[in-house]
């Protein structure tokens, strides 16, 4: 699976003398191209380093330097929990713009494997969290479900307690409804919830773990968008290879 940044590029122009659609006219900067490349890699294809990082946005915790762009860390998350059978996963980076040097390129590679290990470990918490709630929950819900078990085993029998067969009914229809409203919430915490989390944790983990190679490719790279005041991804990395 590739993933392409956008090209803004405005639509084709036609005029009144010439009303019938072009038919070989090519659409360009398509955001996604489905279904290209093998399972277990995952290609994404950005204008720069200032693309993949975001240098901009102050580190939020438990990150403490640049993280990466919302919306690539987003596609690599969702390649990676989609191709779930798939052990390990590669990565490869394709910049529209000059090589980057090899300690850049080994910089780069433990941005991305310190960001996705902080992710996992996020996602943990989450999931142990999500477990010490469902027992909570279950043990609130248990005496009220033995009480309202106990009073649909009474209403099973209208004579029990000399009601009418429709007050019978009733009774017995609220009794199973309170026992499964207090079970649903142990049950969605510990089969559905906890089941996704550690979906999510795999595939954190895999991107943690996976290779990533650089590509380069010629094209316009993208203008960038850093001001006097703030330095770009790029510049920051530059001063932290050169000890500033």
């Amino acid at each position: 699976m590739t993933a392409v940044a956008p090209a803004v590029n405005g639509p084709p122009e036609t005029s009144d003398a010439d009303p019938e659609v072009r038919p070989n006219v090519s659409l360009e900067g398509e955001p996604i191209q489905h279904l290209k490349g093998a399972p277990g890699t995952l290609e994404v294809e950005l204008p720069d380093l200032d693309s993949l990082l975001d240098g901009k946005a102050a580190p939020t915790f438990p990150h403490a330097s640049p993280m990466l762009n919302g919306a690539v860390a987003k596609f690599m998350l969702d390649a990676a929990r989609e191709d779930r059978r798939s052990p390990r996963i590669s990565i490869t980076l394709a910049f529209r713009s000059s090589p980057l040097q090899p300690e850049q390129e080994a910089w780069t590679r433990a941005r991305m494997s310190h960001f996705f290990a902080n992710e996992a470990e996020m996602a943990a918490l989450a999931q142990r969290v999500n477990s010490t709630e469902a027992w909570g929950s279950m043990r609130f819900a248990i005496p009220v479900i033995a009480v309202a078990a106990i009073i649909a085993g009474l209403f099973l029998n209208p004579s029990t307690l000399n009601g009418g067969a429709y007050v019978s009914e009733l009774a017995y229809l609220i009794a199973i409804v309170v026992i499964w409203v207090m079970v649903w919430d142990p049950i969605e915490k510990l089969l559905f919830e906890s089941y996704f989390i550690r979906l999510r944790i795999r595939a954190l983990r895999k991107l943690q773990e996976a290779q990533v190679t650089f590509a380069y490719r010629t094209g316009p790279a993208a203008p960038k968008a850093a001001t006097p005041v703030e330095q770009s991804a790029s510049d920051k990395l530059a001063n932290v290879l050169e000890g500033g």
